[in-house]
């Protein structure tokens, strides 16, 4: 950690508030110092576990959970430590605590995620990291960030909460904002001889003409511009950017400037509200059953919104059981439509053509139809032999009672 934390700490942009920074600097000052630290039992920025019985345990790694006991548990993020992207012996990284948030977020038993927050930042290159993962996480679990009670959620630490579904502090006095960028860094100008009486060479490639020119311009020549604006300036803008588009609420109200404000001064703006934890804890739990509720109801329409190739290939069984189906119906529609073809071909090959299947009122139209033929045809056939031959050879219709019904009916029936 000591190296990892050292590094971090000259070598990158810094998102972090004053007192914060101060207390971190003392702590490198004592490891140049030779001063042993202490490891603690638990590290700053450790994940665990609350099952909702009470019982609390630390989750070093996701495979802690790899068991079959049945519990309902909500994810614990104790974000307490520097915020610093790589893992150490005392601090956990924000890329450790990502791999292990997202697969925790897979098992069904972890409804949701509270991040306990008392950190005043840290590394920016660690911030985005796992506001990306919190933003993932929130698709399908719940993500709360409670700043505890005295507390700091200042620069880094903000940044990572504010993409937190919703953020409460557990009283008014906690402090929150500080959302700016900084850097601190010490050196000697080139040839300078120490206190030791060596000297300190630097030497560059022929073709790193612009190489360390800001950090070099800043100690040989007492000149800040090219570090605020070459380093500082674009990783401040992609940090507030970050900021602001989790955060919505937090815009045009000045934000940016990197001022702090107390809990109670900060709801609407930095934070939602005060809040206990349990209450933070009822809150994860309400909003897991809306979102598990909408993560179904999102299935059942990406289903019915699934292609023809994507069902053939994800569900081939399902997919050859439609096209049967789509086979027998098509022949059910063909077949229902031929058995009027004697009675008129026009309108059945038309309804076959439209796909869609005989209505009630065709079928009865094309019914009467059948009727008025065939009763048409039985008095022909009844009449045929009453007809006689004329003087020129002709046949000569015999005027009768079932002729003239005959040609009455035919009157109004026209054949098609």
């Amino acid at each position: 950690m000591n190296y990892g934390l050292a590094k971090e700490i000259y070598g990158v942009p810094w998102c972090i508030d004053q007192l914060s920074f101060q207390s971190l600097n003392g702590v490198l000052k004592n490891i140049q110092n030779g001063v042993k630290l202490e490891i603690p039992e638990i590290k700053y920025n450790s994940i665990s576990l609350m099952d909702l019985k009470g019982n609390t345990r630390i989750i070093e790694n996701y495979y802690d959970l790899g068991n079959n006991n049945e519990f309902e548990a909500i994810g614990l993020i104790n974000l307490n430590g520097p915020i610093i992207k790589n893992s150490g012996s005392s601090t956990t990284g924000t890329k450790e605590l990502s791999e292990n948030m997202l697969r925790m977020s897979q098992d069904d038993r972890i409804k949701g995620f509270i991040i306990k927050v008392d950190s005043g930042g840290g590394s920016s290159n660690a911030v985005e990291l796992m506001s990306d993962t919190i933003n993932e996480v929130k698709k399908t679990k719940p993500v709360y960030s409670l700043i505890e009670k005295g507390g700091y959620a200042a620069s880094a630490a903000y940044g990572i909460a504010s993409a937190s579904n919703k953020i409460y502090s557990e009283d008014g006095m906690s402090t929150v904002g500080s959302v700016g960028t900084m850097i601190q860094f010490s050196g000697k100008p080139h040839g300078n001889v120490d206190q030791n009486g060596e000297k300190e060479i630097v030497l560059y490639a022929s073709k790193s003409t612009m190489k360390n020119k800001a950090f070099n311009e800043a100690l040989d020549n007492d000149n800040y511009t090219p570090l605020i604006n070459e380093l500082l300036d674009p990783v401040n803008e992609n940090f507030i950017n970050l900021v602001q588009t989790n955060r919505p609420l937090l815009k045009n109200t000045k934000f940016d400037n990197g001022h702090t404000l107390f809990s109670k001064d900060a709801v609407g703006t930095f934070i939602d509200g005060i809040a206990s934890f349990d209450e933070v804890v009822q809150m994860v739990l309400n909003d897991s059953k809306k979102i598990g509720s909408t993560n179904k109801n999102n299935s059942n329409s990406n289903l019915n919104q699934m292609t023809k190739e994507e069902l053939r290939s994800s569900h081939p069984a399902i997919y050859n059981e439609i096209l049967q189906d789509g086979a027998t119906a098509e022949r059910e529609l063909v077949g229902s439509w031929m058995a009027y073809s004697a009675v008129d071909m026009e309108t059945v090959k038309s309804g076959i053509a439209s796909g869609k299947a005989i209505t009630p009122a065709q079928r009865e139209e094309l019914l009467i139809k059948q009727v008025s033929l065939n009763s048409l045809e039985a008095l022909k056939n009844d009449s045929a032999g009453k007809f006689t031959t004329n003087a020129s050879g002709g046949l000569n219709p015999k005027e009768t009672p079932e002729s003239k019904e005959l040609e009455e009916i035919t009157k109004g029936i026209k054949l098609v």
